[in-house]
């Protein structure tokens, strides 16, 4: 199967203590189909997803929905509690979401492999018909891995439910593992710097924040690989050097956004802080040395 580009979206605010500019978001998705990406997660770490509410994170869903044209869509669902996790979960898949990427339970530390497995089982439970769960795996942020043995579980139980696993733990040879072995699953890189690596073990593709500006850029590493992997390794150092310079991540991306994609710049929410301009600058004249 061809590996898949899809962008973990971004969300637009009118400002760090505003409400979401919904208005914002179908103008950013077509500019994305018309570069090269296959769907869009919205309502991930890099859509501030644990900063919205459960009613804003439905009505960013359902804006990406309504406006998606041929997108695959992902929503991100995951809350920290249970009841939560699953009605945003539901909502998604009932409006038409291809799946939905479930966090884990993220105050609780320490979790044991038995609690985390009992929560994911509970969301299984609930899920329509023909609803299916991509597990998202992100300790560096979350600080609650994924193990592969609640994965074996929840395919011992509810194997019609399992998508797939967004991997964002940044270590390649886990990813690997997951790849050799879940092939029936979708796994899916979410560090571009890792890519190329994670494609040749065996990855559907990939979630990405840097999806969102630079998606001609990533697109160049899968088409590489697909060619038989000339110009590669060019591809992917170019992407690695991106992600190095686009930081912090959330604050940057929208900072660029009248740059790179002709759209204008929106808002983190709090706690995230906006760049400044001169920080903007600084950032878009390192790029410039090193976007084709």
């Amino acid at each position: 199967m061809r590996p898949a580009l899809f962008a973990a979206l971004i969300t637009p605010f009118a400002s760090p203590t505003g409400e979401v500019d919904l208005a914002a978001i179908p103008p950013h998705l077509r500019w994305l189909e018309a570069h090269g990406v296959d769907g869009v997660v919205p309502c991930g770490t890099t859509g501030e997803g644990p900063s919205l509410s459960l009613a804003e994170r439905k009505a960013v869903i359902d804006t990406v929905l309504a406006h998606r044209g041929g997108l695959r869509v992902i929503p991100g669902t995951g809350c920290a509690n249970l009841p939560e996790t699953i009605e945003a979960t539901r909502y998604a898949l009932e409006r038409g979401a291809d799946a939905a990427m479930v966090l884990p339970p993220f105050f609780f530390k320490g979790l044991a492999d038995a609690g985390l497995l009992a929560y994911y089982r509970a969301v299984c439970d609930a899920l329509p018909p023909g609803g299916k769960i991509m597990l998202y795996h992100i300790p560096p942020v979350s600080q609650i891995p994924i193990p592969t043995s609640v994965i074996d579980g929840l395919l011992a139980s509810h194997p019609e439910a399992m998508y797939g696993v967004k991997d964002s733990g940044q270590d390649d040879d886990f990813t690997a593992k997951l790849c050799g072995h879940y092939p029936h699953l979708a796994i899916f890189d979410g560090t571009a710097s890792l890519l190329a690596n994670c494609l040749y073990d065996g990855a559907a593709g990939g979630i990405f924040a840097l999806a969102n500006l630079f998606p001609r850029e990533l697109r160049a590493i899968i088409e590489a690989f697909l060619a038989g992997g000339a110009g590669m390794a060019e591809a992917q150092a170019r992407v690695a050097a991106i992600e190095r310079l686009v930081k912090p991540t959330i604050p940057a991306l929208k900072a660029l956004l009248p740059r790179l994609a002709d759209l204008p710049a929106t808002s983190v929410r709090a706690p995230l802080v906006n760049l400044t301009a001169t920080e903007a600058d600084a950032i878009w004249e390192a790029l410039r040395a090193v976007l084709p």
